[in-house]
């Protein structure tokens, strides 16, 4: 699905050359669960916005589905962006004046879906997520986890290839994060990619293969031995 080889990235002030990556080379296989971890500090961060079509590396070569993404335009990033990547983010990125069902029909408008369709995607969407119920409630009316699972409604909605979270239980309760784990493991067995940032040692371990970073190099790559699955767990261990 997705091929990094030789990725390094630098931050330049003045004469201060900064690495964040530095020769950063895996695959990821399609319908595979990835978690991608490593202290503060190590590039993670930077690597979920490469990975993500949201930066773009110094040196190096990525590859999104086949398509080979180093020296493509930013409107041209946008649009493979928009059509292969759902993005879930720690901090939920609602917009907080427009209700749950409009937060959810949001990236649909950038394509040719009429409004009558949006609605009709996004209410279904947001059904499978369990939030049927919850359709014109505003963010400030919902849970954290209620507010990740509409995050996850959102990054759906355009039925993406790759869905990235980053820290996706890190403002959750144990409860919650069992629901957004569930909900990403269930995505998973159906055939969606997922890639997890994460710094959390068990939420990592619901993931098919650990790729841990340290001062932006990998330092590891293994399979997980055994998966844990969230939907036979009370809740996820903080």
């Amino acid at each position: 699905m997705l091929t990094l080889k030789n990725i390094t990235k630098d931050y330049v002030n003045g004469d201060v050359v900064t690495s964040a990556l530095k020769d950063i080379s895996f695959n990821v296989k399609e319908g595979e669960i990835v978690a991608i971890m490593g202290p503060s500090g190590s590039g993670k961060s930077t690597l979920m916005h490469i990975i993500g079509l949201l930066d773009k590396a110094t040196n190096g070569t990525y590859t999104l589905d086949k398509i080979e993404t180093s020296a493509m335009e930013e409107n041209k990033l946008a649009q493979l962006r928009n059509q292969k990547i759902g993005f879930v983010f720690q901090s939920f990125n609602l917009l907080p004046r427009i209700s749950a069902l409009e937060n959810v029909e949001l990236p649909l408008a950038y394509n040719a879906t009429t409004p009558k369709e949006r609605k009709k995607i996004a209410r279904r969407i947001l059904a499978s997520v369990g939030l049927s119920h919850r359709f014109n409630h505003f963010p400030n009316q919902l849970s954290g986890g209620e507010k990740q699972r509409v995050a996850i409604a959102r990054a759906l909605v355009n039925d993406p290839a790759i869905i990235l979270a980053d820290e996706p239980t890190g403002n959750l309760d144990s409860k919650s994060g069992k629901q957004v784990m569930e909900i990403l493991q269930k995505l998973n067995n159906e055939g969606k990619t997922v890639i997890l940032v994460t710094h959390e040692e068990y939420t990592s371990k619901h993931a098919d293969r650990i790729v841990k970073l340290l001062d932006g190099k990998v330092v590891m790559d293994e399979q997980v031995e055994e998966r844990i699955d969230a939907s036979k767990e009370d809740a996820l261990r903080k």
